[in-house]
Order: structure tokens, then C-alpha cells, then sequence
């Protein structure tokens, strides 16, 4: 990806975030928790595993950033990024976003989590979104329904060597190893944001 590529996606991005929270805020009453634990710069993994369409746009309208968003299927239409098939290609785009001091949200394990961070550590940032889809899992909610979207406080993995069972950062085990991590943290994360709602989460990207 080109220094250019990289202006016109990060344009994309600021421009969809602008319109979409004008359209989001127009459409449903949007309660934002941790909104301010985003950092404005630097690179950031957003992790949000549970989206349907709808809670995507929203996420990444109401982030305090632009943020370039990653999912397989339909989902990249509503974003700033390409249709990219899962595979290298999606994990070079990823890496080379984040070491231009990005912010990227990876809906699916799709580039690897565990991948991405075997290269190196980045800030990582739960999102749960709360009645964030309709009666059917990838539906929309209904109009001026009210949703509730969550960003955790940002955590860091580190990778040590051995402590997965090898010292290659980029060995299978370690790979898996770091995604495993990272699902705990978006576990944890849905169970503390459901709590504090008293609302479950509901609607799935993925059939």
C-alpha cells in the first residue's frame, strides 16, 4: 500500500465518520460509555467480535477518531476498506495501517488478532454495542430505539519469549495463543458492558 493509498483511505474514513454520526445520531438515541479512552493518536486495535451492519456504522461514527474497518461479506461497503479476502493481503493492509499510526477495527478474526499482534504490541480497545439489531440478528434496530455502545480501557499484550511454548513470535502457538487472549479481553468486556447496561448483547455479524 502506497503512501497515497494510505491518505485516501484515512480521508475515507474521516468522512464516513463524519456523516455516519450525523446520520446514527438522527436514527436512534446513542448513549456512548468510554468514549475519551480512545486515543486520538497512535495506533489502536478496536476489537468488536459481536457487530451486526448497523452497530459497525455506529461504532465507527461515534469513535472520538476515524477509524478503518475490517470484516468479511458485506460489511466493508459501509466502511472505508475494500473488500479484501481473507488471507495476506488483509493482514498487510492491517499491519501497514497500524504502523502509519492508525486505528482499525477488526469485526471477525479476519486479518488473524493473534497474527497481527505476534508483530509487534499495539493499544487494544473491547467495543460492545447494546441493542444494537432488530428482531433478527442482522437486522437494524428500530428507529430511536436506544443503543448503547461501550470502549473499553485500552490493554497491551506483550509477547515473551516461551511463554506460549515458543520463542518465534510468529510460530502457530503463539500466534493462537495471542488470539485466545484477545477473545477473553472481548469476553470479559461484553460481560462488564451487560452488566453495567442490564441489557443483553444481541445481533451477530456472522451467521
Amino acid at each position: 500500500m502506497s503512501g497515497r493509498d494510505l491518505t485516501q483511505l484515512a480521508g475515507r474514513a474521516a468522512h464516513s465518520r463524519n456523516i455516519g454520526a450525523l446520520l446514527m445520531r438522527a436514527a436512534y438515541r446513542l448513549e456512548v460509555h468510554g468514549q475519551h479512552q480512545v486515543p486520538t493518536h497512535g495506533p489502536v486495535l478496536l476489537v468488536a467480535p459481536d457487530l451486526n451492519l448497523v452497530s459497525a456504522r455506529i461504532v465507527a461514527s461515534m469513535a472520538n477518531r476515524p477509524i478503518h474497518t475490517f470484516a468479511p461479506k458485506a460489511l466493508p461497503a459501509l466502511g472505508d476498506i475494500p473488500v479484501v479476502s481473507p488471507g495476506i493481503t488483509a493482514a498487510r493492509w492491517a499491519l501497514e495501517l497500524l504502523a502509519a499510526g492508525a486505528a482499525i477495527m477488526v469485526t471477525s478474526d479476519v486479518p488473524p488478532l493473534g497474527y497481527l499482534l505476534a508483530q509487534g504490541p499495539v493499544p487494544i480497545i473491547s467495543v460492545v454495542v447494546i441493542e444494537g439489531s432488530g428482531k433478527v440478528a442482522n437486522h437494524p434496530p428500530r428507529l430511536r430505539s436506544k443503543i448503547e455502545v461501550y470502549f473499553s480501557a485500552p490493554r497491551t499484550i506483550e509477547v515473551q519469549a516461551g511463554v506460549f511454548g515458543s520463542a518465534d513470535p510468529c510460530a502457530l502457538r503463539v500466534v493462537r495463543g495471542l488470539g485466545e487472549r484477545v477473545r477473553q479481553l472481548a469476553a470479559d468486556a461484553r460481560t462488564e458492558s451487560c452488566r453495567r447496561s442490564g441489557r443483553p448483547v444481541t445481533g451477530k455479524v456472522h451467521q
